[in-house]
């Protein structure tokens, strides 16, 4: 009997079908961001809350654990966005005195480029002059206004989820069947676990941070000190973007503030230094297990989020990479992709603890 040979362009299909289908759901993304951006981070706010709410439910009434877990979460976002607001008016109080310095260094930054054989164009040069970085603070300070539909959104997300997670979770049993149900509830259990460890080691490296810079703005006298260490500190909470944005604006106004061109290098490299070893060698050994993810794909995380939700994105970016990685572990046929971003010293301890 005569075998039939299959076409090997049919095994392909399978991958190329997975292909097509990931590249539609990022697309889809992209264009519901609007919704789909409050829900990840209401989401996201509900695991880092749950473990107070259930406390007090457990105390008290559910209006009443409901209420305070929503007023904490309030209070926080109130006083980051304040923080951030008061630091940007500061910056633009604090570089008023500074307006004719601002020219001349303007001046002398563009002489010293034609005569490199680099000279701004004229229309470049309207754009990027010392008007420019005033309009870039005020339109920073606008946006922060903007955002307060987007933290509404997310806050009627956050009270509706709240209200229904012990229901959702009475459900999965009846959509998914009890075995997907338990792994499911494991997994969310887990991933809120890493949540919480995530947030816990990023606040205390982001008030290290905000000290560092602190002192370091005292010691080679460096204006707005304060507000320096404050912005380092809401900074950071974006990985690897935040940092990098943290060092920009005292570096331009060390130039504003002194003659000398060694001081503002000097703070250059003092910045960096901190945002440097702090993030690339203190956080990463802290964060260890919390994050169960490669360090590389931690940045691809974050640009790629970024890119499809912009600065929200980037700053949810790697809790959406932990949360897809610890459901994929739960499952065999995509545990493979969980091995495959996690760091070979994380799959040693998760095999360990699951012969346990």
């Amino acid at each position: 009997m005569r075998r039939v040979m299959k076409p090997h362009h049919l095994s392909s299909r399978p991958a190329a079908m997975w292909m097509i289908a990931s590249i539609l759901g990022v697309a889809a993304l992209h264009w519901i961001q609007v919704i789909a951006v409050p829900i990840a981070f209401s989401l996201f706010l509900i695991a880092l809350v749950w473990p107070i709410h259930d406390r007090l439910t457990a105390l008290t009434r559910q209006w009443v654990a409901l209420t305070v877990s929503v007023l904490l979460l309030i209070l926080v976002m109130v006083g980051f966005f304040l923080a951030t607001g008061y630091g940007i008016n500061a910056i633009t109080k604090g570089l008023s005195p500074y307006a004719p310095r601002m020219h001349e260094v303007y001046a002398a930054v563009a002489h010293w480029l034609e005569g490199q054989g680099m000279p701004l164009s004229p229309a470049l040069a309207n754009q990027i002059g010392p008007g420019w970085v005033f309009g870039l603070l005020q339109g920073a300070a606008t946006r922060i206004n903007a955002v307060a539909g987007f933290l509404t959104l997310i806050l009627i997300f956050l009270i509706l989820g709240l209200l229904e997670v012990a229901d959702v979770r009475s459900r999965l049993p009846h959509a998914f069947g009890d075995a997907t149900a338990a792994r499911l509830a494991e997994a969310c259990g887990e991933t809120a676990w890493k949540f919480r460890r995530y947030i816990l080691v990023r606040t205390f490296i982001s008030v290290l941070t905000g000290l560092l810079t602190w002192l370091f703005a005292l010691l080679v006298g460096l204006d707005l000190a304060g507000v320096w260490g404050g912005l380092a500190f809401v900074l950071n909470y974006i990985p690897f973007i935040g940092p990098i944005i943290a060092v920009i604006p005292p570096v331009i106004f060390a130039f504003v503030q002194f003659e000398p061109w060694l001081l503002p290098l000097l703070v250059l490299a003092g910045m960096t230094l901190i945002q440097f070893s702090l993030g690339n060698l203190l956080e990463p050994r802290l964060e260890g297990r919390a994050l169960a993810i490669s360090p590389f794909v931690v940045v691809v995380s974050v640009f790629f989020w970024g890119l499809v939700w912009g600065i929200p994105g980037a700053f949810i970016g790697v809790p959406l990479t932990i949360a897809f990685v610890t459901v994929c572990h739960q499952f065999h046929e995509t545990r493979w992709i969980a091995r495959l971003l996690t760091p070979r010293m994380e799959r040693q301890e998760v095999a360990e603890r699951d012969s346990e």
